[in-house]
């Protein structure tokens, strides 16, 4: 079996939900040991939400629990109370990671804070993911998905333009800061290599969408261009036209057009059968199409009418080189035989939840690829770790 890159890396987990296991997720996938702490009686929030796998008993049925917690190790421990304190602190001297994601102070509160953490065990590195960080004016404030979404500028963007904005769906949110804080847990453990000291990486879910306005920042703060909503459509403003950037339907579905560059357009127009578009003067530039989207936009539903999204994506990206993809279902993607040749997707089987698939990671590390076994029961590890490895008689 090949080494896995973080193997040796030992991580404790007290996260609940989406962020912080999600991170610990992709630190299991790469190698390293994640105990995953869960408070009595029911353990992860997650463990709880739907969806729910059918004719699956509870604690082992949320979709979510099973996807977030593969690989991890399961043992219940009130981290919270005085009487599991001793068992708790046992773990951390071998950890070089701590994984949590409760409201800032909630740690400080029972003597865990990175400071005092810190102190006794200064290699250890705290990884904490909350909502807006631990200072602010909106510290201690809650914020879901959708609340993410709005005050980070994405919430504005999304949704057509005469219409109310439009939410993302899911957690995209909590994956998202999941993932910086992953970025980060990495980055504490290189350090550690080079100063032997344990750091404390803070990530807020909402900095994490706002972070990543790409270039729209830039344009705001340097010539006052504000971006709108525009659907499905490239925006207009700004001298950035481009079309058709959009999404149309087909005969079983819909499509994707990108097309962004002058010979891509041509190609485009030849793959329809309508070279003469290239010399009608209502479409000489990106600018003068875009004036015109709701023409060519007629024009290319009409050519699509009789086609199917695999048709046109078979055409259009293997012959033609148009950038155009069809939308596909999720059994389109589980199915994509790019995804199946390249191993995203991972087959396991649960003791109690049966056999499913779940998502690795979608990056390649040759000689080191990841491995994504299933969720852990809960409780499973107790045996293992509380008395086998730690010596207590729970």
């Amino acid at each position: 079996m090949h080494e896995r890159a973080l193997d040796g890396v030992k991580v404790v987990e007290i996260a609940e939900g989406v962020s912080g296991p999600f991170c610990g997720r992709i630190l299991a996938g790469m190698g390293a040991e994640v105990v995953k702490i869960e408070r009595p009686p029911g353990g992860d929030r997650s463990r709880r939400e739907a969806p729910f796998l059918p004719g699956v008993a509870e604690p082992e049925s949320s979709a979510l629990f099973l996807h977030l917690n593969s690989s991890k190790k399961s043992v219940t421990l009130d981290w919270q109370s005085a009487e599991a304190r001793p068992v708790f602190e046992r773990l951390l001297p071998a950890a070089h990671l701590l994984i949590e994601n409760s409201p800032p102070g909630t740690l400080e509160c029972h003597g865990l804070g990175f400071d005092a953490l810190h102190s006794t065990h200064p290699t250890l590195s705290v990884v904490s993911i909350t909502d807006f960080g631990s200072f602010g004016p909106y510290a201690d404030w809650s914020a879901t998905p959708l609340v993410d979404l709005a005050l980070g500028g994405y919430l504005y963007l999304s949704g057509e333009e005469d219409r109310e904005p439009l939410m993302l769906p899911g957690f995209q949110p909590d994956y998202v800061a999941g993932l910086h804080g992953y970025l980060g847990a990495t980055l504490a453990l290189w350090s550690l290599d080079e100063t032997g000291e344990g750091r404390h990486v803070e990530v807020s879910a909402v900095e994490s969408l706002a972070s990543m306005s790409q270039f729209t920042t830039v344009m705001h703060t340097y010539s006052n261009v504000v971006r709108r909503r525009h659907g499905n459509r490239w925006e207009s403003e700004g001298g950035y036209a481009r079309h058709p950037i959009t999404v149309l339907p087909c005969k079983d579905g819909h499509v994707s057009f990108s097309v962004a560059i002058e010979p891509q357009w041509e190609m485009l127009c030849a793959m329809i059968g309508r070279p003469d578009m290239l010399e009608d003067s209502r479409y000489p530039t990106f600018d003068d199409r875009r004036k015109h989207a709701d023409e060519i936009d007629a024009i290319l539903t009409a050519w699509l009418e009789d086609k199917t999204k695999q048709e046109v994506f078979d055409m259009a990206a293997g012959i033609w080189s148009v950038p155009t993809a069809r939308v596909s279902d999720l059994a389109e993607v589980l199915d994509d035989p790019q995804y199946r040749s390249r191993g995203l997707w991972s087959e396991v089987d649960h003791p109690v939840a049966g056999k499913y698939t779940q998502p690795t990671v979608p990056y390649q590390m040759r000689g080191t690829p990841p491995s994504f076994g299933r969720a852990p029961m809960l409780g499973e590890h107790n045996d293992e770790i509380l008395r086998d490895r730690l010596g207590f008689d729970w």
